[in-house]
């Protein structure tokens, strides 16, 4: 018989190498203990037993809630900003003079107004700082222009015609019986709408320090638009004409910056006038700090005591810092629309030979069909 031949098709196998096995430990003889990056992060992350890896959680979960909580105690304390508290009555009997006078208490905490009838109330008891401002429930522009910077709106309403979110006015003046329905029937109206915010009241002065507390310690929701910006509610505004017009001039604005950091170079819009270009930031002294320096007086006559707003109140000018100023070079131009160049072969509004020209054909058109 015939032997059998292979053909072109048939299985190659591979050659046996003969010397020395090469395994894992000659390997790493050969290596010499050199290890490569990629090989080393595996390594490492195989070598991680179920304790490490717990604890390696575990310190991820702490370091976020760190995080939320040195946001949540910077709002209000003494390096942050004032907590900004928007109060819109919601009904024409509600006495909005009465519910800030509550607020206003000595006993709460030390009150500073302002000619547009807002107050700063600093509470050292508390380590918490209001900013407390209002608008009339008629002028909607003025409200949502106030509730996009506010931290915290607080609506007040008629114990008997309506319902509110936060604090409600005038249940003392109810009946015992009368005053269980109420109640009933306003906080099932709130947890219709707004089923994780409280029901609470507001007609003495226990009443206003339980209302505070709430206030600094509610959990403060994060809205898309104010972590892309800068924003700031003027506490101060002053308006320096120039020497050759009263019309032109230098407006000073004062407040505490919110959001994302301010940029000199760009563009400042103030609501109700328009796009405005900075000239220089200042960094005053903070006028309403939350644990003021209290100095003893050297007479012995004056027992009272005085309290100092800043550590150097002799002057406020004297303290203010220049942090930034424009650079004509990179400063953001006012200019909003382009203006058309002939030159590049944009598209410009036709002549008035062409629109007639248009205008007749298109009568010619219309006449066939």
């Amino acid at each position: 018989m015939a032997a059998h031949r292979s053909g072109p098709l048939k299985q190659q196998n591979k050659a046996h190498k003969g010397g020395r096995h090469h395994g894992r430990g000659s390997a790493q003889r050969e290596s010499r203990g050199r290890v490569e990056v990629k090989v080393l992060c595996k390594k490492v992350k195989k070598q991680l037993s179920r304790l490490d890896q717990r604890h390696r959680a575990s310190q991820l979960r702490k370091q976020k809630k760190e995080a939320v909580l040195a946001e949540k105690r910077q709002l209000g304390s003494k390096d942050g900003p004032p907590h900004q508290v928007l109060v819109v009555p919601l009904h024409s009997r509600i006495s909005l003079p009465e519910a800030l006078r509550l607020l206003q208490d000595e006993d709460l905490g030390t009150v500073y107004l302002n000619e547009w009838g807002s107050f700063m109330l600093l509470s050292p008891r508390l380590k918490h700082r209001w900013f407390f401002t209002y608008a009339k429930p008629g002028d909607l522009h003025t409200v949502l222009d106030l509730a996009k910077v506010a931290d915290t709106i607080l609506f007040l309403l008629d114990p008997l015609e309506g319902w509110d979110t936060l604090a409600v006015q005038g249940f003392s003046d109810l009946p015992p019986k009368r005053l269980i329905d109420a109640r009933k029937k306003l906080s099932k109206a709130v947890e219709k709408r707004f089923p994780e915010d409280k029901l609470l009241l507001l007609d003495n002065q226990q009443e206003a320090g339980m209302l505070l507390r709430q206030l600094a310690n509610q959990k403060q929701r994060h809205l898309a638009f104010r972590d892309r910006r800068t924003y700031l509610f003027a506490h101060v505004a002053d308006f320096v004409p120039s020497e050759e017009s009263n019309l032109v001039g230098t407006l000073k604005i004062s407040g505490y910056i919110r959001g994302r950091t301010l940029n000199v170079n760009s563009l400042l819009h103030v609501v109700g006038h328009g796009d405005f270009q900075m000239k220089q930031i200042d960094g005053p002294v903070d006028p309403f700090p939350l644990n003021p320096r209290v100095v003893k007086p050297q007479q012995e006559q004056s027992s009272a005591m005085e309290i100092c707003a800043t550590d150097a109140i002799t002057d406020m000018n004297e303290d203010l810092k220049v942090l930034m100023k424009a650079d004509p070079d990179r400063q953001e131009s006012l200019q909003a629309e382009a203006i058309p160049d002939p030159m590049e072969g944009e598209q410009t509004w036709p002549t008035e030979e062409e629109l007639n020209e248009a205008n007749g054909w298109y009568w010619q058109a219309s006449y066939l069909t």
